[in-house]
This record gives C-alpha cells, sequence and structure tokens, in this order.
C-alpha cells in the first residue's frame, strides 16, 4: 500500500517540512525544506502570544507617526517665523516665568491688551500644547478604559464651557487657590480636548485684534 506521510517541524522563528512517500516497508524522501520567519523582538513576544501581526499595518503606523512629526515640525518653523517677522518672539525671561506669572498672563490676554512678546509666549505655548485628539472614531471603541479616558475629558469640558472661563482663566485661578493653600496643584493631569484649546486661542485672538490689527488677515492660518 502506497501513503504519503507530511512532517511538519513548527519552531518561534521557522517551519521545516518533509514529505514522505511510503511503500512496501520502504520510504522516498519527495520533497522537503524550511522557511524562516524574520521576526524582531516584539514580532517574536506578539507572535508567541498569539497575537496576530501585520507588516503593513506597522509600516503605516510608523509612516503616519512621521508624517505626523513633520507636519508639527513644519507648523512649528512657520510659526516661529510669523512670531519673529512681527517682533513677537519671546525673551528668555519671558519663556521662564513662573507658572503662576505665566497663567496670569494668559488669563489676562483674554480680556485686555498684552504686549507683543508677552502675546508671543501665550500664543507659543498654546501652539505647542494642543492636548487630546482622537485619531479614531470614539463610538465604534470596545476598549473599556479608553471610553472611559474619552468620556472623563468630554465631562470635564463640558464642566469648563458651563464657568464660562477659558482654560487659561480656569488654570490660573487653580493655582491662586492652591498658592494660597500651599498646595500643589499639576495642570499636566487635567487633560482637555483640543477644541478647549481652539476656543480659548479664538477669544485670545478676538481681543487682541482690537489692538493690534495686522492679526486680522493672517494669524489664523499661521497658528
Amino acid at each position: 500500500m502506497r501513503k504519503k506521510i507530511l512532517g511538519l517541524d513548527l519552531g518561534v522563528t521557522s517551519i521545516g517540512w518533509a514529505l514522505i512517500e511510503e511503500e512496501n516497508n520502504s520510504s522516498t524522501i519527495l520533497g522537503l525544506g524550511s522557511r524562516i520567519i524574520p521576526l524582531s523582538v516584539d514580532d517574536n513576544n506578539e507572535f508567541s502570544t498569539g497575537n496576530a501581526i501585520s507588516k503593513n499595518a506597522k509600516r503605516t503606523q510608523k509612516r503616519t507617526q512621521r508624517k505626523g512629526y513633520d507636519r508639527y515640525q513644519l507648523r512649528r518653523k512657520n510659526f516661529v517665523a510669523f512670531l519673529q517677522q512681527h517682533q513677537m518672539m519671546p525673551s528668555e525671561s519671558l519663556m521662564k516665568l513662573p507658572p503662576l506669572s505665566f497663567w496670569e498672563l494668559r488669563a489676562n490676554a483674554v480680556h485686555s491688551k498684552i504686549e507683543l512678546q508677552e502675546l508671543g509666549r501665550v500664543l507659543y505655548h498654546l501652539n505647542q500644547k494642543r492636548d487630546y485628539k482622537s485619531s479614531r472614531n470614539e463610538e465604534n471603541s470596545t476598549e473599556k478604559k479608553d471610553t472611559e479616558f474619552v468620556a472623563e475629558v468630554k465631562s470635564r469640558y463640558e464642566e469648563l464651557k458651563i464657568t464660562g472661563k477659558t482654560l487659561g482663566q480656569y488654570f490660573y485661578e487653580m493655582l491662586q487657590q492652591a498658592h494660597i493653600n500651599n498646595e500643589p496643584y499639576r495642570i499636566k493631569q487635567q487633560v482637555y480636548p483640543r477644541q478647549a484649546y481652539i476656543d480659548e486661542f479664538n477669544a485670545i485672538l478676538s481681543e487682541q485684534k482690537k489692538h493690534y490689527p495686522f492679526f486680522r488677515d493672517c494669524l489664523e492660518t499661521e497658528f
């Protein structure tokens, strides 16, 4: 009786195979070979735990990250050029303002004129700190932890809108209270959606246009 047997040797980073034919107590090797799977350390760990690996998906993710970083660098370059062109580039002392003084400046920018370099300092920080923006459809998220985080961010933003304050005004008020009570207050732990920063930028721009007319035509596209 003739029969064929396929033998497989499955390893973490390789697969070996051999096809054998048996007939009348004799064996013949019809073919054999191996395939090496080029895995990185991270890929190896994922493969070992049974996670699906898509190299194209990873390449796309890394390419998207590079594009985002390139856009950030170009935006920052154009913005700094705008500040320099209009004598708004903040001095070293303004860049090193104590937190309470800086947030007071940012809060004041919403309702009164501030100097050009002071305004440059405020806008530089807003350009740098753009905060949370989801890159996917949050409603379709199945990760409970992520959904809770997004809900918390949105809730915090809704509470801010009820107060009628901008982020700058709110954080200045919180820092003042913490300073009076000699208590720490960490702004970095207070995550807000991107729209909260856009709201504050628009409020600052609306006020400062009254004092610096050249903002009316160009700043929106530079920020």
